[in-house]
């Protein structure tokens, strides 16, 4: 398929993770004053990582390399609580600072792969009509 490449599949996967992320931390933003809350994160980019990388230089075949590109698709998108802390007497451990700087890093972050995602569309539609 035109546009199916392995920057665009970390792209995509990279901006489903980082979607998540940004509702995890809505979601311990919105609950920082719930006693007992535990914070919510999400771990992506390690297994994007690995996906990508298992998949060969030189794939032997076109389904070879459309496997490899599944995986990167599929690469795990880890939602788990945190409780490494407890923040306050109230047993939650949502400090609401580091969640608002977690929420600017975040959206700073999808901005981002939105942009690289367009100019990636963006090359592949200038190359198709030939510089036209």
């Amino acid at each position: 398929m035109i546009g199916d490449s392995l920057s665009t599949a970390v792209l995509q996967r990279a901006m489903d993770g980082t979607w998540q992320r940004e509702n995890a931390v809505a979601g311990n933003i919105a609950n920082h004053e719930t006693p007992g809350y535990k914070a919510v994160k999400v771990s992506f980019e390690a297994a994007l990582e690995k996906a990508a990388r298992s998949m060969k230089r030189n794939p032997a075949s076109e389904a070879d390399y459309l496997r490899g590109l599944e995986t990167v698709k599929r690469a795990d998108i880890e939602v788990f609580e945190d409780n490494t802390f407890i923040e306050r007497a109230d047993s939650s451990n949502v400090n609401l600072e580091q969640e608002n700087i977690e929420m600017a890093k975040v959206q700073l972050q999808y901005s981002y792969l939105a942009r690289q995602m367009t100019d990636s569309f963006t090359r592949l539609r200038y190359a198709i009509r030939e510089g036209r």
